[in-house]
């Protein structure tokens, strides 16, 4: 799956997304790529750049889909059942480009499902090392199938401490139908 994981860039920095099958559009953070309307650039897996366009934000749950002006590759499937089928002790991994380093990939366990995260909402609790960067990249289960967008993490001092948080499967799929 890391060739659908793509870099976002934008004016104030870069994060991370996730090609989605079957239409190709792509999930990421709303703190990573802006409201709707804001204009970001994607690096593909093989290092390619395609301008793309916010077409959904979702700042209650940081979620937004771009739509992007060219090709970027394959998209992967999204976990079809009710919270990803995701159990507590489950292993998933998380791809992004923390600090920039593209598909970099790290692992854990699940936590917690549906814990509720800074601002309330439902998350995913994972140990896999989430950095600045990973925003908006794929937390996946061991089939490769996305299960949770990573937001956040909740550390003391600045860096991974264990503690990580993802945007629900479900929450992705419901803004990805919002766009038509």
């Amino acid at each position: 799956v890391d060739s659908a994981v793509v870099q976002v860039r934008t004016g104030d920095g870069q994060g991370s997304g996730v090609v989605t099958s079957p239409r190709g559009l792509i999930i990421t953070n709303e703190h990573v790529a802006g409201a709707r309307g804001a204009d970001v650039m994607v690096v593909t897996a093989d290092n390619r750049r395609v301008p793309a366009t916010v077409v959904a934000s979702d700042a209650a749950n940081d979620l937004a889909v771009l739509k992007p002006k060219g090709s970027v590759g394959q998209g992967v499937q999204i976990a079809p059942e009710p919270d990803a089928a995701l159990r507590t002790g489950d292993q998933v991994f998380a791809i992004g480009s923390p600090f920039g380093l593209m598909n970099s990939v790290t692992v854990g366990v699940v936590s917690a499902v549906n814990r509720a995260g800074d601002s309330g909402r439902p998350m995913i609790q994972t140990d896999a090392p989430i950095n600045p960067g990973n925003s908006g990249g794929g937390l996946f289960d061991l089939r490769g199938r996305l299960v949770g967008v990573p937001t956040s993490i909740n550390s003391p001092v600045p860096g991974n401490v264990g503690i990580g948080f993802a945007v629900t499967a479900d929450q992705v799929r419901r803004i990805l139908e919002s766009v038509t």
